[in-house]
C-alpha cells in the first residue's frame, strides 16, 4: 500500500465516523422530542402515546446510548402500565434496569427498580414487590446521602417519597394498615414542600382508603374530597378516576346513592378515555353493586353485556369474573332466569375457590413479612427487609445465570439436530423449491390484488364521506354573500374533519358557528354530521333564535342522539356561536369551551391600534358531563370596523418551532392583532403561512379553523 493510499483510507474512515456520530447525535435528539411527546399525550391520547413511546424506543437503540435506551423502555412500560397490560409492562422495566446498569446511571437504577415493583404489584406479587421498593428506596438513600444539589436531589428525594408511598400500598394490600399509614406518612413532608401536588393527592386517596379499612368513616372521607380538590385542577386524571371511584363505593359514606351513581360515571368516562380496562371492568362492578336495586332490567341487562364482553375481550380481567358472576346470579334469579342464575353461581363457586387459594398463598406471605416486622422500630426494619431484599436479589440473579446457561445448551442442542436434519434433507427442499416458489408467487398476486381493492374501497369510502361533509358547510358564496369581508382558514388534519363551520339565517339575523367535534378523520366527521344535523333542528324544528337556547337544546338532542346506544358515549362538541342581526348591528355569543374574539380600532391614540375583547364560553361541552348547566349568552353592540374571530383549538396547540412546543393561545391572539393592517383575505393567506412555518415537519395533530368576519 502507498502512502497516498494509506492517508485516503485514513480519511474515509474519519468521514465515516463523523457522519456516524452525527447519525447518533439526531437519533438521541429524536429519542428526546419523543419522550416530551410521551408525556405530553399519555393520558390525552392513547393511540399517539403509544405511538410516541415506540418511536423514542427505535431512535434510542439507533443512538446506542445505553442512558437514552434505558429511559425509552421505562417510557412504555409506563404505557402499557397505564392500559393495565402489567406483564409487558414487567418486561420493558427489566429492559430498563438492565440499560440503566449498563450506564451506571445512579437515578435510573433507583426508577427502574420502583417501576419493577409497581409492575409486581398490579400482579398481585406483593413479595417481590415488595423487594424491589425497599431497593428502590435503598437507592434513593445512597444518592441523598452524596449530596446532590439542585435537580438530582429533587429527583432523588422524590424517588424516596414514592418507594415509600408504595411500600405503604403494599402493607394495605396485604391487610397491615397501621404500618401502610406508618410508610404513607413518612412520604408525605417531600410531596407538600415540594409543591408536587400529583404525588399529595396520591397519598390523601391512600390515607383515605386505609381510613375506611379501619372504619374511620370522617377521616376517610375528609381525605378523599382532599385529593378530589387536588386531581380535579390537574392533568392527573388516574388519580382523580381512582378518587372517585373509591369515595362512591365507601359503603358507610354519606353520600346518597344519586351522588354515588354520578361520581362512578364520570370515573367511567375517565377511564374509558385511558383505554383502562382494568379500572373500566372494577368501576362498571361498583355500579352494579351500588345502583343493583335502583336499576330497570333494561340497564341492568346493557350492563352485564357490556362488563361480560369487556372480561372476555383480555385474559387479564379474569380476576374480575368472580364478582361478576356472584353479580350476575343475583340478577338472573331476579329476573327469573334461574337456569342462568344456577349457571352464574356454578362458575361463581369454582372461580372463589381459586381465588381463595391464592388468598391463601398471599396470606402466608403476608403472615411471613408480619412475623419479621413484629415488635421492630422503623429503622431495624428498614435493614432487615433490605437485607432480605438484596439476598433474594441476588438469589434471583443466580438463579437466571444458572437458567441462562441450561437454556443456552438446549438451543446449541437444538441447533446440531435440525442442522444435521437441513443437510440430510437439503436436496430434496432445493427440488421443491422452486415450485413453492411459483406457488407463493401467484399467491402474493392474489392477495396483493385483494389488498388493492380493499384500499380502493377504502379510499372510495372516505371520498364519499368527504363529499357527504362537504355537503353540510355553507358554500364561499352564500357565505360571502353576507360578509363580503371575511376569511376561513379550514385545514383537516386528515382528508374529512372533526371541525366543521355552519352558517344559517332568519331574516335579518345571520348565525355563524364554529364547531369542534371529538376526534378527526371519519370519526370525527360522523360526529360532525350529528351536530351539524341538531343545531339545523334547534333553529328550525324548535323555532329557537337565542345561542343559549340553541345550544341547550343541541346537547339535548346529541345526547338523546347517543342514549339509544348500549355504550357510554362520552363525544361531544366546543363551539362558538353568534348571532349578529344586520340591520341593529347587535351580536349575541354563546360558547361551550370556545371562546369569541373581537378586534375593535381604538378611538383613542396609544400604542396598540386595536384592542381585543375576549369572549369566553362555558366550561362544558356540548355533550355528557358530570354537571350540567343552561349556556350563558353575551350581548355585544358592534360598530363598522369590528372584526370576529371564531376558532377551534387546533391552530393554538398544534406542535412546531425549533422547540417542538404547543403555538398556544396567547402568540395566537398577538398574531390576531399584529395583522389588522391587512385586508381579509391577506390575513386568512397570512393565517395559513404561520401555521405551516410553525408547524414545520411535525405532524399535524388536530383540525384547524379560523374564521374572520369583518363588520
Amino acid at each position: 500500500m502507498t502512502i497516498k493510499t494509506f492517508y485516503t483510507a485514513i480519511l474515509f474512515i474519519g468521514i465515516i465516523s463523523i457522519n456516524h456520530s452525527f447519525s447518533q447525535n439526531i437519533d438521541s435528539t429524536k429519542a428526546r422530542k419523543y419522550f416530551t411527546l410521551f408525556e405530553n399525550f399519555e393520558y390525552e391520547n392513547v393511540n399517539l402515546a403509544k405511538k410516541y413511546a415506540d418511536s423514542s424506543v427505535h431512535y434510542a437503540l439507533r443512538s446506542k446510548n445505553p442512558e437514552l435506551i434505558g429511559r425509552a423502555y421505562q417510557y412504555l412500560g409506563w404505557y402499557y402500565q397505564d392500559r393495565a397490560i402489567y406483564t409487558k409492562a414487567n418486561t420493558n422495566f427489566f429492559k430498563s434496569l438492565s440499560y440503566f446498569r449498563k450506564a451506571k446511571i445512579d437515578q435510573g437504577i433507583a426508577d427502574a427498580y420502583g417501576n419493577i415493583g409497581n409492575s409486581y404489584f398490579d400482579m398481585g406479587e406483593y413479595q417481590k414487590s415488595l423487594d424491589f421498593q425497599l431497593l428502590s428506596l435503598e437507592q434513593n438513600e445512597k444518592i441523598i446521602k452524596k449530596k446532590p444539589k439542585g435537580y438530582k436531589r429533587h429527583t432523588a428525594l422524590q424517588g424516596e417519597a414514592y418507594a415509600l408511598h408504595n411500600i405503604g400500598s403494599i402493607y394495605s394490600a396485604i391487610g397491615m394498615y397501621d404500618k401502610a399509614l406508618e410508610y404513607e406518612r413518612k412520604s408525605m413532608p417531600y410531596e407538600i414542600k415540594s409543591g408536587n401536588t400529583e404525588g399529595e393527592a396520591i397519598s390523601y386517596t391512600m390515607f383515605a382508603f386505609l381510613f375506611d379499612k379501619l372504619n374511620q368513616i370522617d377521616s376517610a372521607e375528609y381525605y378523599f374530597k382532599k385529593s378530589l380538590e387536588l386531581t380535579s385542577s390537574t392533568k392527573d386524571r388516574d388519580n382523580y378516576s381512582t378518587a372517585l371511584q373509591g369515595y362512591a363505593s365507601m359503603k358507610k359514606s354519606s353520600l346518597t346513592r344519586k351522588e354515588k351513581g354520578v361520581m362512578l360515571k364520570e370515573a367511567l368516562w375517565i377511564r374509558r378515555d385511558l383505554k383502562d380496562k382494568n379500572g373500566e371492568g372494577q368501576i362498571l362492578l361498583d355500579i352494579c353493586e351500588t345502583q343493583f336495586n335502583s336499576l330497570s332490567k333494561d340497564s341492568l341487562s346493557k350492563l352485564f353485556r357490556t362488563i361480560n364482553t369487556l372480561l372476555n375481550s383480555t385474559y387479564e380481567l379474569d380476576f374480575l369474573k368472580v364478582r361478576y358472576y356472584r353479580l350476575y346470579s343475583k340478577y338472573a334469579s331476579r329476573i327469573g332466569e334461574y337456569d342462568d342464575a344456577y349457571f352464574s353461581l356454578e362458575n361463581f363457586v369454582e372461580l372463589k375457590d381459586l381465588s381463595d387459594e391464592k388468598q391463601r398463598a398471599q396470606d402466608l406471605i403476608a403472615g411471613d413479612i408480619k412475623q419479621q416486622l413484629l415488635n421492630k422500630n422503623f429503622n431495624d426494619s428498614i435493614q432487615i427487609e433490605n437485607g432480605f431484599a438484596i439476598e433474594r436479589a441476588e438469589h434471583n440473579e443466580e438463579i437466571n445465570k444458572i437458567q441462562n446457561v441450561v437454556y443456552l445448551s438446549v438451543i446449541g442442542f437444538i441447533i446440531v439436530v435440525v442442522s444435521l436434519f437441513i443437510f440430510i434433507n437439503s436436496n430434496r427442499r432445493k427440488r421443491k423449491l422452486n415450485e413453492l416458489l411459483s406457488e407463493k408467487n401467484e399467491l402474493i398476486q392474489e392477495q396483493k390484488a385483494i389488498v388493492d381493492e380493499k384500499n380502493q374501497s377504502i379510499s372510495d369510502s372516505i371520498s364519499y364521506a368527504q363529499r357527504l361533509q362537504l355537503a353540510i358547510l355553507p358554500t364561499t358564496e352564500e357565505f360571502n354573500n353576507y360578509f363580503p369581508e371575511s376569511f376561513l382558514f379550514f385545514r383537516p388534519k386528515d382528508v374529512v374533519s372533526g371541525d366543521f363551520y355552519w352558517f344559517e339565517t332568519k331574516g335579518d339575523v345571520v348565525y355563524v358557528a364554529v364547531a369542534d367535534c371529538t376526534g378527526h378523520g371519519v370519526p370525527g366527521a360522523m360526529m360532525s354530521v350529528v351536530c351539524s344535523d341538531a343545531l339545523n333542528r334547534a333553529i328550525n324544528e324548535f323555532k329557537l333564535n337565542q345561542p343559549g337556547q340553541i345550544l341547550d337544546k343541541t346537547r339535548e338532542l346529541v345526547i338523546q342522539k347517543f342514549e339509544k346506544s348500549s355504550e357510554a358515549v362520552s363525544d361531544g362538541m366546543d363551539i362558538t356561536l353568534v348571532t349578529i342581526d344586520l340591520k341593529k348591528q347587535h351580536l349575541v355569543y354563546a360558547g361551550a369551551n370556545n371562546p369569541l374574539c373581537i378586534l375593535r380600532e381604538n378611538e383613542v391614540a396609544s400604542e396598540e391600534k386595536h384592542s381585543l375583547i375576549e369572549f369566553k364560553g362555558d366550561k362544558q361541552p356540548i355533550g355528557r358531563y358530570a354537571s350540567l348547566k343552561p349556556f350563558t349568552q353575551h350581548s355585544f353592540e358592534l360598530k363598522k370596523g369590528d372584526v370576529l374571530y371564531l376558532f377551534t383549538d387546533g391552530f393554538p396547540d398544534q406542535f412546531g418551532g425549533k422547540d417542538g412546543k404547543k403555538f398556544k393561545y396567547l402568540p395566537f391572539k398577538r398574531a390576531l392583532i399584529e395583522m389588522q393592517n391587512l385586508p381579509m383575505l391577506e390575513q386568512g393567506k397570512l393565517m395559513e403561512q404561520i401555521f405551516l412555518n410553525w408547524k414545520g415537519n411535525l405532524e399535524q395533530i388536530d383540525d384547524v379553523c379560523v374564521m374572520g368576519i369583518k363588520m
